[in-house]
């Protein structure tokens, strides 16, 4: 008889964004707009409630040589963004850099904000606002920063590598559909897996995942730092990371304890040995599942195989409030023009104002924007390439992706337009490994794993993900599913994603990117 492992893991996102205001928008041309009044749209709002400013973590540790990354420990109960705190770390200078002033979007056809000023108050938004942070969180912040500078640059590199890797190959598979992945989650599902594999197998995996030259006790204590640095580092976010290993209970008597000891060790997992020829553990792994994720993904199998032994699930929840808010009444609709090169009339976010890192090369037209979430060591970027998003993923996936994210430039005169979108987003990633070279661990070599005389190998990679952005902020999940077997104008500083572009959540202490995507067409669901 085959065995089955399935290694599941979950990322979900929910980011709260908030701009100050700084203007009213124009009036929209009718024959540009559908109804000029576009604070209202089919989009069901997010009331993020974030209130988070208790949590059961014992502040008054501050030993960092045992990373606690249980992040089942921080009360998550609504987090409340403290508008008090919008402080970036984004040194800009005040003059543009000579790379260019303008995207390739045609400035001429959109709505222009006029000089009048709203009545919405502007938050605080001086950067040097330490003083303001409570002891209890300056502890919290010094705790998780100590951890950011434990990991690696090389881990980091091999983290987003890989993510970058996949990212590509799907956004060209796909072609013209909205795309998004979680590096975080794959990595850490990988790396999980990775303590399973022995021998040609192991060697596979580590060349792959990046990781060639390490030991795999090395690699351990890096995701370990990673995702303790992650946690509770700012009090307008919640970032909880939650693994577990769910067993059946005829095949726990063969799992090796060494395997198990190190999951517990470095990466907090839970351990479950359930029936699994009962089918009530669908709905026990599945309400698990959704209770890691705040009810954001609630569904990871439909059934359990007759020879699977074994799930092990990563789950990531993001909620986090932006530096700065969306105004809903300057929301607006205007077309967006898709890769086939139809349109359609989608909402767009505006916003105005220094409160932005940005740059814009003049050369090619490519321009990124950075939107900061509270105290500024997490950041949406959205790059808008000038050309074919496909082939610009396709030029960073080769090049590099690091110099999008350094956007110096603010201007008061700066614009920015947004547009709301939601979509979810599924695929097997077997294939994809498959073609980076790790073959063996799909047909054996997870002996590490158990001791039966079976050996268990991946089925299947499977990732899964969510995504919605509008005024109040963003949700996003991401689930990953890995089954072992055995047997514009020079002079105007405006940036419009008007097509389709590229967005990044990032940890800008690490470098580390918690997800990428691509958005195709805003309105596809």
């Amino acid at each position: 008889m085959t065995k089955k492992l399935f290694l599941t893991l979950v990322s979900v996102v929910f980011l709260v964004f908030m701009l100050a205001g700084c203007g009213d928008k124009k009036e929209n041309d009718t024959t540009d707009t559908r109804d000029s009044d576009t604070s209202e749209t089919d989009t069901d709002t997010i009331e993020p409630d974030l209130d988070n400013t208790e949590t059961d973590a014992d502040v008054s540790e501050t030993d960092t040589d045992e990373p606690k990354h249980d992040t089942d420990n921080a009360d998550t109960d609504d987090p409340e963004p403290d508008s008090d705190n919008p402080e970036t770390d984004t040194d800009a200078s005040d003059e543009p850099d000579s790379d260019g002033t303008e995207t390739d979007t045609d400035v001429s056809d959109e709505p222009v904000p006029d000089d009048t000023e709203t009545d919405i108050d502007t938050p605080n938004t001086d950067s040097d606002n330490t003083a303001e942070i409570d002891p209890v969180w300056g502890a919290k912040y010094q705790k998780a920063d100590e951890f950011a500078e434990r990991v690696s640059a090389d881990t980091v590199k091999a983290n987003n590598r890989l993510g970058m890797e996949i990212f590509s190959r799907l956004a060209k598979d796909e072609g013209a559909k909205n795309v998004m992945i979680s590096p975080l989650s794959i990595a850490i599902s990988m790396a999980m897996t990775a303590n399973g594999a022995v021998d040609g197998a192991l060697s596979e995996m580590k060349e792959v995942l990046g990781f060639s030259s390490m030991e795999m006790p090395d690699v351990n204590e890096q995701f370990a730092q990673l995702i303790a640095s992650l946690v509770e580092a700012d009090k307008d976010m919640v970032l909880e990371i939650a693994d577990s290993i769910w067993m059946d209970d005829a095949f726990a008597p063969n799992v090796k304890a060494d395997f198990i000891s190190v999951l517990e060790d470095f990466y907090s997992a839970a351990l479950f040995t359930e029936d699994f020829a009962d089918a009530a553990t669908v709905g026990k792994i599945n309400s698990g599942v959704s209770e890691k994720t705040h009810g954001k993904i609630d569904r990871i199998i439909d059934e359990i195989g007759p020879n699977t032994v074994m799930y092990i699930i990563n789950a990531v929840y993001f909620k986090a409030a932006w530096t700065n808010a969306f105004d809903k009444d300057l929301t607006y609709q205007f077309e967006f023009r898709l890769s086939d090169n139809s349109s359609k009339d989608v909402d767009y976010m505006y916003a105005c104002g220094d409160s932005y890192s940005f740059k814009i090369d003049r050369e090619n037209k490519d321009s990124v924007v950075r939107i900061p979430y509270g105290r500024g060591v997490f950041a949406f970027y959205a790059i808008v390439p000038s050309g074919n998003v496909d082939e610009f993923i396709g030029k960073i996936a080769e090049t590099g992706i690091d110099s999008y994210f350094e956007a110096p430039n603010k201007r008061p005169d700066f614009s920015l337009d947004l547009p709301k979108f939601k979509f979810a987003y599924e695929q097997s990633l077997k294939e994809t490994f498959k073609t980076f070279g790790m073959g063996q661990v799909f047909s054996g070599g997870l002996d590490n794993i158990s001791s039966d005389v079976e050996a268990l190998h991946i089925g299947d990679v499977f990732h899964k993900t969510f995504i919605e952005v509008n005024e109040e902020g963003t949700e996003a999940a991401a689930v990953t599913d890995v089954a072992a077997d055995t047997g514009g104008d020079e002079d105007s500083y405006i940036i419009s994603a008007r097509h389709p572009f590229v967005f990044v959540i990032r940890d800008e202490r690490t470098g580390s990117i918690l997800f990428i995507g691509k958005v195709e067409d805003p309105t596809a669901e």
